[in-house]
């Protein structure tokens, strides 16, 4: 199987030390987390990361996959300065993922963008090892409903099982961003509804239920990883795995969750 490994991961960027400063403390336990999916990840000998990003651009009407010749990782925006990481892409299995979604009449566009987002970015600062090769394929989801996210996921997960390479799907994932009145959206009661809902499924490996979960309630909690997740079930679909949660945390507002996927 070509499938070596999974994860859900979230995408402060206060995980960083140069931007967090003195609060990335707050994030230990997502901190600690990251660690063993790095870990994990160098153990399973991946060769290429699928990441599936909520911000990789603004085409909400297609799924979307970054085909640029190069990528590299860079803070900027949030106040950071320092080296950016350079990554290669692995054109081959983008091909092999953008001719299944064609082959399913899936709605599916190539952006060619150098700089990847830090839905992208904030994983392969924490989770490639430093000076290792490792091939990037970047994937981001429609505006569209839990189900055809999943069926997305599941055309990426035939294309990586047809792949002659060991390679990684890293589902890249914020909960609810609503859980107190200092959140960028304000608070919600229905924040901790949503995150226990996801969190309590997940580690109980029922996609079902979070598939169901009402557009008016994800709307609500407004979580960037719903649609992510929902992608990242269609890749596990039948997949013979034990979920685990390593974490769960909402010290700035929004809840960060990490979780491995051990692959039997």
């Amino acid at each position: 199987m070509s499938l070596v490994f999974s994860a859900i991961v979230p995408h402060p960027p206060l995980l960083i030390p140069s931007i967090g400063r003195e609060h990335a403390k707050e994030l230990d336990k997502t901190r600690s987390s990251y660690e063993k999916i790095s870990t994990l990840l160098a153990l399973s000998g991946a060769e290429t990361i699928v990441i599936i990003s909520p911000h990789l651009s603004a085409f909400p009407e297609t799924f979307l996959i970054n085909y640029s010749p190069a990528y590299e990782t860079h803070f900027i925006e949030f106040g950071d300065f320092s080296e950016s990481r350079e990554y290669a892409p692995d054109h081959q299995l983008i091909e092999a993922i953008r001719n299944r979604a064609l082959e399913e009449e899936q709605k599916i566009n190539l952006v060619n963008e150098v700089h990847l987002d830090y839905g992208s970015g904030v994983p392969l600062y924490f989770l490639p090892e430093r000076g290792r090769k490792i091939q990037i394929v970047v994937v981001s989801p429609t505006a569209g409903d839990a189900k055809a996210q999943f069926a997305f996921g599941r055309i990426v997960k035939d294309a990586v099982l047809n792949s002659s390479k060991k390679i990684a799907v890293i589902c890249s994932a914020d909960l609810s961003h609503r859980h107190t009145s200092e959140s960028a959206f304000g608070f919600s009661a229905k924040a901790k509804v949503f995150d226990d809902m996801i969190v309590a499924n997940l580690s109980a490996g029922s996609a079902s239920p979070i598939l169901r979960i009402d557009e008016s309630l994800a709307n609500e909690a407004h979580a960037c990883g719903f649609r992510p997740i929902a992608m990242m079930l269609g890749v596990m679909d039948k997949i013979d795995c034990r979920p685990e949660l390593l974490s769960y945390e909402a010290p700035f507002g929004v809840g960060y969750a990490t979780m491995a996927f051990h692959l039997k």
